[in-house]
């Protein structure tokens, strides 16, 4: 346990964290979150380019935890399901960060894994070039999209996008990736 949740909080805001969840995520937290995030950065007169970047990440980074997380309470339907994971928003030397994680299984990390280092390799036109490619494309099988979403993290990042696999067991792995913009 904590010593003390104030120097947890001051240590928070030292490291530019303006909103960290860890737990259960559904649209409706989505939703929450996705609001009071804009209302934060139009309080802080963020431009609306960089505004819209962020906003767009946060989404894009929720909705892997939703469709993705190894942790997941199933529901009626695979959309009503309740996804486990983390997402982080902060701000340091002007620049927005978000850093998302979720477990995933060694299956999913190996995947993953070959589409981001793909990705990596990439500068923004490529990225432009491969997003139009992979749209008109059908997902693989083990995927509920054509990997867009990473796509469009990597393409509004002002950096390259890191991203990591911690083992957890030999059937699992705690993937994060963080962007900036």
């Amino acid at each position: 346990m904590i010593d003390s949740y104030y120097k947890f909080q001051q240590h928070l805001e030292r490291e530019g964290i303006m909103f960290s969840f860890v737990g259960p995520v559904s649209h409706n937290v989505v939703e929450g979150v996705g609001t009071v995030l804009r209302n934060k950065m139009e309080l802080e007169e963020v431009s609306m380019n960089v505004s819209l970047k962020v906003f767009s990440i946060f989404i894009e980074q929720i909705q892997n935890v939703i469709r993705y997380s190894a942790d997941r309470i199933p529901q009626d339907n695979f959309e009503s399901d309740i996804s486990f994971g983390m997402l982080i928003v902060g701000e340091k030397n002007k620049q927005y960060f978000l850093i998302g994680g979720n477990r995933v299984t060694s299956e999913q990390k190996e995947r993953l894994n070959d589409f981001l280092d793909k990705l990596a390799t990439m500068n923004k036109d490529e990225l432009k070039q491969f997003y139009k490619e992979r749209r008109k494309a059908q997902p693989d099988e083990h995927s509920k999209g054509a990997g867009l979403g990473f796509i469009e993290m990597a393409r509004k990042s002002s950096e390259p996008i890191k991203y990591n696999f911690e083992k957890i067991d030999n059937e699992s792995y705690y993937f994060t990736i963080e962007t900036v913009v």
